[in-house]
């Protein structure tokens, strides 16, 4: 048996309770840097959004300076299934993603198109909106199949200098008898497949949701898969446990219908399903 002196056992003591200490403090700060904002959302009961009140239906501010819009809506929407109260930060769209890096705000929520590559900054929630290209054509076609193979033969509208004009030009090198027609905007694009002189247009989903609430004989009949807008909510890269809870709260609606039906309140009943009609 080994026998210790007194200072050695309590040099031994004191290093033991050191070493004890530093392992609680360091489960303090690595619970901490894994999720400080939900820790903070927690405490306040509170989860701020960043937005750019400058893109209605989306977003934007009313004569009293009250934030409105889909967006909007949503948000509080979401933080009612979390427990909590909304509140938003007006942020020029170019400094959103820089509110979560300094902790300013915990999300942002503003028409933001999904960008892979802030990765390293910000974390995503599956798409909630998605702004891209789709096909309008009259209630009585038939599209199966690629919109691109369907397009053989076919005269296809689209505002000049738009993505779906500039997509047209490009199946048009490749799909046989597709027949581009320019339009000087988006309605006059639909307008056109209305009237009988295009058998589609292609628009971003925004302008048709708007066209078609007020012209029943067209609808959407595809969304382009290559040219999407996903518009999704992003937080930190630090916020693990924030972007789970925003996730579950939207895939939620999702499923019980109330985030079409929110759609629909803004966008009219073609916006209803977009998100689950491939």
């Amino acid at each position: 048996m080994i026998l210790l002196s007194p200072s050695r056992v309590r040099w031994l003591i004191i290093a033991a309770l050191a070493l004890t200490s530093l392992f609680i403090a360091s489960l303090f700060i690595v619970q901490w840097n894994e999720d400080a904002a939900w820790a903070r959302i927690q405490q306040r009961g509170v989860i701020t959004f960043a937005t750019d009140p400058t893109y209605p239906p989306f977003e934007s501010l009313d004569a009293n300076g009250d934030f409105f819009g889909f967006d909007i809506d949503l948000a509080r929407a979401v933080a009612e299934r979390m427990g909590l109260k909304a509140e938003f930060e007006a942020v020029s769209y170019d400094g959103l993603i820089g509110t979560l890096v300094v902790g300013r705000d915990d999300a942002v929520i503003s028409a933001f198109v999904l960008q892979p590559e802030r990765g390293k900054e910000a974390g995503f929630t599956p798409p909630y909106f998605d702004a891209g290209v789709v096909l309008v054509t009259r209630q009585t076609t038939n599209v199966r199949g690629e919109v691109q193979g369907w397009a053989e033969g076919k005269t296809l509208a689209a505002e000049y200098g738009s993505q779906g004009d500039a997509l047209i030009r490009q199946w048009s090198r490749l799909v046989p008898a597709l027949t581009p027609l320019a339009s000087p905007d988006a309605a006059s694009a639909m307008q056109a497949v209305e009237n009988g002189q295009a058998d589609g247009a292609l628009v971003d989903a925004v302008t048709a949701f708007e066209f078609l609430a007020s012209h029943t004989p067209l609808k959407i009949a595809a969304r382009i898969a290559d040219a999407g807008a996903p518009y999704v909510i992003a937080v930190s890269v630090k916020s693990p446990n924030l972007l789970r809870e925003l996730t579950r709260a939207l895939n939620e609606m999702e499923a019980d219908g109330s985030l079409g039906a929110l759609r629909m309140k803004w966008f009219g009943e073609a916006a209803r399903e977009m998100m689950n009609d491939e």
